[in-house]
């Protein structure tokens, strides 16, 4: 899994997959839906108004799944 379909899943999810230095693609992704960067606390809020193309993002990484 990509860093970016783990951003994907934690922003889904609500389940972190990222830590430290990864974070930055989770406040990549969510940025491109408010074209702007992304605040911390700003985070659940955006994923509550885009939940319907997060999960589409979401369902794109599941059907896309390899059997490795």
């Amino acid at each position: 899994m990509t860093k970016h379909e783990c951003a994907v899943v934690t922003a889904y999810t609500e389940i972190s997959m990222l830590r430290g230095d990864d974070l930055k693609y989770l406040y990549q992704y969510l940025s491109k839906f408010i074209d702007r960067p992304i605040f911390s606390h700003e985070i659940p809020a955006v994923c509550m108004q885009f939940r319907e193309q997060i999960r589409e993002d979401f369902l794109a990484i599941c059907r896309n799944a390899t059997d490795d």
